[in-house]
């Protein structure tokens, strides 16, 4: 059987080599892409063959199938000349690859160099966007991440106790998602985001492709909006490959890392369509030696975060990098919770500092944030006052279901200004809503004004009006105290 060694990518020292061996008649797996249905012909050739079926991914039609390690080869050639067969492969190895992390908590300067902090003054995300982290699982029982986690589930173990039994997950999901200004630990990027453990690789660190493809499809059916893939492979794989094509295809972005080989070569899924594959950064804003180059964003790639049993550490490497990107979207998301994937892609890509080794630059969140939804400059009172109103314009297009966003105000009122462009007088309205109830909302032909009394605190904007179509939204609120 080929190996596919896939690097959970956030180490300095790269180890090579494939999976553990297995023994002669030591059960093997192998992945049969299956075309729009299956015949009898093709049920009846499983069985003769003494196939015995370990997962299906019904939404990717891909029979996930146990054979004696022996077999492999013979079973294969007989699947692949079946008529309902698209393609028929071995399951490759994932590997995680790990050095040892030092005992401290340095300063964080990651969040510093990307300009968090003036995106947090806008959001600090929305505990309705979902970051999937697929990993090693998440231990949750720490002060920063407790609280903080959605259900997943264990495809290692099949199960739906994802815990972490390796410690690259947790680390990972620190980074994504830590809650900040608390006073305890570090601070993640999305401070109110969910974490869905997703765990694909073993304790050693080892897992399979088929797992991989099933973790993503499993989170894009549950609810997330961003997946983080911080592992990495030499080779492209069919089932991962249909995998992230169906996340994609129902609005969720992955974000994955680049690899740590100091490759120019990027590995999988990072190298895929439609994959935010990001390469790791120093704080000089270089590559480090280790990464590879190619990728499309760079982002800090050494950042303190939690580890196993509610510690903290310093984790290196592009596994550490990519749940940088996946955290920055996670906020774009708390500003536009309807932005599509590609939406999310042009602001993090069109707003990146421009860094060598990579195509667009290295990720920045103010800079994001504002490519996203820019803000309107506050005006000033006469006497040269800095005046206490907040005002943004957003464009963009409607979403099947609209389009809605989170703001945080203050006491005052809350000024709304929604238009419709294009064609005709299309029906549109506006609502407010607080606390899960409707403030206020209003309909009309092509425009909107609303002005609703806020007590303040965070309140949803929800657009309504023909999908499809480009909007202006202008908004002007008290700033929260």
């Amino acid at each position: 059987m080929r190996r596919f060694g896939v690097a959970v990518a956030f180490a300095l020292l790269v180890v090579t080599g494939g999976g553990r061996a297995a023994s002669p008649g030591q059960p093997e797996r192998v992945l049969v892409g299956y075309g729009e249905g299956r015949s009898a012909s093709s049920m009846a050739l499983e069985r003769r063959l003494g196939l015995n079926p370990v997962a299906r991914i019904t939404q990717l039609r891909i029979d996930v199938l146990a054979v004696d390690r022996d077999r492999v080869s013979v079973v294969l050639d007989a699947l692949r000349r079946n008529r309902d067969v698209r393609w028929a492969k071995p399951d490759r190895r994932v590997r995680a690859l790990r050095v040892p992390n030092d005992p401290f908590w340095p300063s964080q300067w990651s969040p510093r160099r990307t300009h968090a902090p003036a995106a947090w003054e806008r959001t600090v995300g929305d505990a309705q966007t979902v970051v999937g982290v697929l990993d090693t699982g998440i231990d949750a029982t720490g002060p920063n991440l407790r609280g903080r986690v959605v259900p997943g589930f264990d495809f290692v173990h099949g199960d739906p106790d994802p815990r972490d039994d390796n410690g690259h997950g947790t680390a990972v999901a620190g980074v994504v998602a830590a809650a900040g200004n608390n006073g305890v630990g570090v601070a993640g990027y999305c401070w109110r985001c969910r974490l869905m453990p997703l765990k694909v690789l073993g304790a050693d660190g080892i897992g399979l492709s088929s797992d991989l493809a099933r973790g993503i499809v499993w989170a894009t059916d549950n609810g997330a909006r961003v997946i983080n893939a911080s592992l990495e492979g030499p080779a492209d794989d069919l089932a991962v490959a249909a995998a992230a094509a169906y996340a994609r295809a129902h609005g969720v972005l992955i974000v994955a890392a680049a690899g740590n080989d100091g490759s120019s070569t990027l590995g999988y899924p990072a190298a895929l369509p439609g994959v935010v594959s990001v390469a790791a950064s120093t704080a000089g804003d270089d590559l480090y030696a280790f990464s590879n180059s190619g990728a499309a964003l760079a982002a800090p790639g050494e950042n303190s975060t939690t580890s196993l049993g509610g510690g903290y550490e310093r984790f290196l490497g592009t596994s550490s990098a990519a749940p940088v990107v996946s955290g920055i979207a996670g906020l774009l998301l708390g500003l536009v919770p309807n932005a599509t994937p590609a939406q999310l892609r042009e602001a993090l890509e069109r707003s990146a500092v421009p860094l060598n080794g990579v195509v667009y630059g290295r990720v920045d969140a103010e800079r994001a944030l504002n490519a996203l939804s820019p803000p309107l400059p506050s005006s000033s009172p006469p006497g040269g006052h800095p005046s206490r109103t907040t005002k943004r314009a957003l464009r963009g297009r409607l979403g099947p279901h609209g389009q809605r966003l989170v703001i945080v105000t203050g006491p005052g009122f809350l000024r709304v200004r929604f238009e419709v462009r294009g064609k005709g007088s299309p029906k549109v309205g506006v609502a407010v809503r607080h606390d899960g109830r409707r403030l206020a909302s209003r309909t009309g032909r092509r425009l909107v004004r609303l002005r609703v009394p806020v007590r303040g605190g965070r309140y949803r904007i929800v657009l309504a009006g023909p999908p499809g179509r480009p909007f202006r939204l202008l908004l002007a609120y008290p700033r929260p105290l």
